[in-house]
């Protein structure tokens, strides 16, 4: 009995360790992310918006005459809210806020990317 007693705290212990090695790098990278960034949108490969991350806005971002996406930032994550596009996957995206994340429709050409504002940051963390 006191070996499986063993058994069971040695594995809960190293459960434990790879949940902190895997939440305390997303928290700490999250929240550098959160400071200062910003939100760039590309429409058919050329830059048509670049938006501060923290100012809580909607944007109406149109294609061609007749067709739009409406990009909402609210709280540092930013989410498409409304398309006109015939498969909408772009509405039922989830909301981005860490560099490097990017929401796209495909039907509008539309790509809505987060960058950090600091030179050379990185968009993932690995050990």
């Amino acid at each position: 009995m006191g070996k499986v007693r063993k058994d069971i705290t040695i594995i809960s212990g190293i459960i434990l360790a790879a949940f902190l090695f895997w939440i305390i790098p997303l928290l700490l990278n999250e929240r550098a992310d959160m400071n200062d960034g910003r939100v760039r949108v590309f429409q058919d490969g050329e830059e048509i918006g670049v938006y501060d991350v923290l100012e809580n806005q909607s944007v109406l971002l149109p294609y061609e005459e007749e067709h739009y996406n409406l990009m909402v930032i609210q709280d540092g994550k930013v989410s498409v809210a409304e398309a006109d596009c015939p498969d909408g996957l772009c509405t039922r995206q989830r909301e981005i806020s860490r560099n490097g994340e990017s929401i796209i429709c495909l039907p509008h050409k539309l790509v809505i990317r987060i960058e950090s504002n600091k030179e050379g940051a990185p968009d993932a963390v690995t050990y």
